[in-house]
Parts: structure tokens; sequence; C-alpha cells
């Protein structure tokens, strides 16, 4: 009996300190993968980290962008030197971009807007296309429902969709515009509980730039005006020898009132000089070898006259100016002067866009109502 206990108590004993070892065992291999994990998670933040602090070459962006699509807001820094092949699809920038941020923008569903807005359209065709993208770019940003009259110039030369005018809308709210070249943002927070009537030429990109995709739609030629721009397009370019990989680019020269109206010239108006225009397309001469200036203009003999290579055709005069610009549109870049129809025509056509930086004349009663930064869009070249 002794004896048998003596073996049990044996037995309870290994076995203990056998348990005891595989615990040990146990214990230390989790120990090594908890160690191992940790130093592999800290390696590859650190490895992040240092890829986003410093400067990034156009190409690994990408990767790191992707190793932190989780996050919901965070910068690249690009390099400034981006290799000339890729460079194409950046050609239209005035500057390399130099952060690219991302936000994550919550999901806000808006009500459906109960009030109205219009605008009080004056001035010719530039201003009044000025006008509604500005009325249209307000109405969405306020949640406000944009009407015009029925027999708005622009609804006979666009395709514009928003309603009329009725008589028995009243306008509890009026904004007068302070400056006609400058961006006011006190338009941007009129609200969405009043209607709203607006005076003023509203020359500035900023009042559309969020509803740009919605507002092209909008500007849409009418049928028969688009038709009849692209065979008068095809007739112009007929002159001159092209190929399916000739670049066109469009040249507005604006003189006419801007040169001999003394009141606008005293006011602050001016004209490009004909250096600007030779210098921006030569510019464009050296970054296409095949391609054909279109020029349009309200002094088309000063043009022939000073324009004159052999890569240059003209639009033949007697069109109405929507048609003009309608006819430019088919072009794929723009050199734009002076002038609202200029400014369009290289918004519709929304390529590579070199612009006179001498406008307005400094230190005029029209240069103090103007603001380059909020008239010309950022990628545009100035010069």
């Amino acid at each position: 009996m002794t004896r048998s206990c003596f073996r049990m108590q044996d037995f309870v004993r290994r076995f203990t300190v056998g348990l005891c070892i595989v615990l040990l065992l146990g214990a230390a291999f989790v120990m090594v993968e908890f160690f191992s994990i940790t130093s592999f998670t800290s390696r590859n933040q650190m490895t992040v980290s240092t890829e986003v602090n410093k400067p990034l070459d156009w190409k690994s962006a990408n990767r790191v962008q992707n190793s932190l699509r989780d996050k919901k807001e965070y910068s690249l820094p690009i390099q400034k030197s981006i290799p000339k092949h890729e460079q194409k699809s950046i050609s239209v920038l005035k500057k390399p971009i130099d952060v690219i941020r991302y936000t994550a923008k919550p999901n806000v569903i808006k009500p459906a807007p109960t009030h109205y807005v219009t605008v009080n359209f004056e001035g010719r065709l530039g201003n009044q296309v000025f006008e509604f993208a500005s009325l249209f770019g307000i109405a969405k940003h306020n949640n406000l429902i944009p009407i015009i009259p029925s027999n708005a110039l622009l609804r006979r030369i666009f395709k514009i969709t928003v309603g009329n005018t009725k008589p028995d809308i009243k306008h509890t709210k009026r904004y007068h515009e302070k400056k006609g070249c400058t961006f006011e943002p006190a338009l941007m927070s009129m609200g969405e509980s009043e209607n709203l009537w607006i005076k003023g030429y509203l020359q500035s990109y900023k009042y559309f730039q969020h509803a740009e995709k919605e507002l092209r739609e909008q500007y849409t030629f009418q049928d028969h005006i688009a038709q009849k721009a692209k065979s008068t397009f095809q007739t112009v370019i007929a002159t001159k020898k092209s190929t399916p990989d000739t670049v066109y680019v469009a040249v507005h020269v604006r003189r006419g009132d801007m040169k001999n109206n003394q009141n606008f010239v005293k006011y602050g108006y001016t004209i490009a000089s004909l250096d600007y225009i030779n210098k921006a397309m030569n510019t464009f001469r050296k970054d296409f070898k095949n391609l054909l200036f279109v020029v349009g203009s309200d002094d088309l003999k000063w043009c022939k006259e000073n324009l004159k290579e052999d890569d240059t055709v003209f639009i033949p005069p007697g069109s109405s100016p929507e048609m003009d610009v309608a006819i430019l549109t088919n072009c794929n870049h723009t050199v734009v002067t002076v002038g609202s129809y200029g400014w369009w025509t290289a918004w519709l056509i929304n390529g590579k866009t070199i612009y006179y930086k001498g406008f307005p004349t400094p230190n005029s009663n029209l240069a103090a109502l103007f603001k380059a930064e909020d008239y010309y869009l950022p990628g545009w070249i100035p010069m």
C-alpha cells in the first residue's frame, strides 16, 4: 500500500513538471510571435511615415496613396520636377501641382429647394454668359432654384433647362454687386429661406467652379448653331494643309470699342499688344509641331495685316457673336486677349489657355473693380 502511494506521488510529480514545461514553452512561443508582429508593424509604420514626409516622385505618390487610403484626410507632397513625358495631362496648369489632398466628405442630403433666385441680365453676350453662370452656381450653393426669363437671349443660343421667371414670384431679398470682376463671398451665404434677385456682372469663376459639370451641360450650343459652326470651321481650316494630328489654337482678338471708345479707354479698358499675341502664339509653336491658329476678331483687317504666318487662318466676317464663339470652340487651346468673349471661348474649349496680363490699365477706375485671381482661372497662363 505504501509502495503504491509512493508510485502515485512520483507519477503526479512527473506529470506536473511535464505540464509546467509545456506551458512555459507555449508562453515563450507566444511572446516571440508577439514581438515579431509588433516589430513588423512598427517597421511598416516607420516606412510609410518616412515616405509621406519626403518628397515623392509623380509615380510613387500613387503607391503611398494606396497605403493610406483608409484615412479620411492626408496630404502628399509632390516633387515639382515631373518627368517631361508625364507632363501632358497637366500641361494646362500654370504651375506643377504641389500638393494632392484627399478629404472624405460626408454624404449630406439637402432638402429640395423651395425658393428662387434670378439675375438682372445686362450687357452683351459675354456679360450675360457670366451672369447666368454665376446665377447657376450661386443657386446650387445656396440650395435655391435658378430661374431666368423665357425670352432670355441665352436660351436661343444654349440648351438651358432652368425654369422661367413667373409674375407671381416676389423677390423678398435683393443684392447689388459691389465690384464687377471681384468675387463677393456674401452671395454664397444668402440662405435658402427667401427668394433672391441679384444685380451685377458677377464676373468671377469662383461663383460657379463647384457646379462646372452641370454648367457645361447648360452651355451646350443649340443644334443648328453647333452644326453651322462645325461646317464653317471645316471650311476655314480647309484653306491650309491639316492632318488628324493637327492641333488647333483659337486666337480671339478684341479691339474695336476698347481701342476707339475714349470713355472706355479712360475708364481702364485696354487692348492686347501685338507683341503679346506673337509671344503667345510662339509659345504654342514650341509646344506643338503640327498646329493651326484660327483667328476671330472684331478687327480682321488689323489681324490680317499683322498675323501673316502660314499657320494662321481667319474666321470670315459677318457672323453673329455667338457663331464666332461657337466656331472657335472647335479648337483645342486658346490665346485670350481682352473681353468676356475671349474668356468664355477659353472656358468652353477647356484646353491650355494663355491670357493677356496687361488688362485692365493699372491704377484705373476699372482696375479698382478687378481682381485677377478672382477673374482668371488658376490654370490659365498670364503673359
